[in-house]
């Protein structure tokens, strides 16, 4: 089965030609302020609006209400069948206990299937704070299985990793780490700074069999959301 995930957002079918297999795994990498949560609140949202099913956007790093409140503030409709999870009670319950965060996580997606047997969409916000709650040792063999977990499930699934902003426009990001190997997409979002001014962009490094554009494409926000227009270059 295949997710047409181009129609979702204004442009994205300027990226990406054909449809994504189900189960992919996609990370969104980018700097801070590139708009990855809001480009993966975007897409979710959307294609539930428009075909049904549900999704799941897990956020470690604000609570419910806040991400919610940083969403209204770019103009992204959330959809009623998009639920949205954060740890906030967890933490309270047990901040004395060191807790299996990948395990954890695993389980809260499991309590949503039982909930919504149509569950389509997972979003995790972000993969530095699942590993930075998580232990160093044989984090890689972890993740290995979270990832693999999520496919068998049949999730289509978002991680967003924040990264170093790029230091000029030729440099690429360092993929020699074990989630870039394990995705199966890798959809980069960065700033530009040239004559013309500051210009955010997209653009998919790796996207499993399906065809893809490669060069940056220009990222914008407007009232009617966010928009991808046309390379950059």
């Amino acid at each position: 089965m295949k997710i047409v995930l181009k129609g979702v957002i204004s442009g994205l079918g300027r990226l990406l030609s054909v449809e994504i297999p189900q189960g992919s795994v996609i990370l969104v990498t980018g700097a801070e302020g590139t708009l990855k949560s809001g480009l993966v609140f975007s897409m979710i949202s959307n294609y539930l609006a428009a075909d049904g099913g549900h999704g799941l956007y897990v956020t470690l790093e604000q609570t419910k209400e806040s991400h919610f409140k940083n969403m209204i503030s770019l103009g992204l409709k959330k959809s009623d069948n998009l639920q949205i999870f954060d740890y906030r009670d967890m933490r309270r319950e047990w901040r004395d206990c060191d807790l299996d965060m990948i395990k954890l996580t695993d389980e809260v997606i499991d309590f949503y299937r039982d909930k919504h047997n149509d569950l389509t969409f997972f979003a995790l916000d972000s993969l530095n704070a699942l590993y930075s709650l998580s232990e160093e040792s044989n984090l890689r063999m972890q993740m290995y299985h979270f990832f693999s977990n999520l496919r068998e499930r049949g999730l289509t699934s978002f991680l967003i990793m924040e990264v170093p902003p790029l230091k000029n426009p030729g440099q690429f990001q360092d993929r020699n780490r074990p989630e870039h190997f394990l995705a199966d997409g890798t959809i980069e979002l960065g700033v530009i700074e040239d004559k013309g001014g500051v210009k955010r962009y997209i653009q998919i490094s790796k996207m499993r069999a399906a065809k893809h554009a490669m060069e940056k494409h220009q990222l914008m926000v407007d009232e009617n959301g966010i928009n991808i227009l046309g390379p950059i270059y």
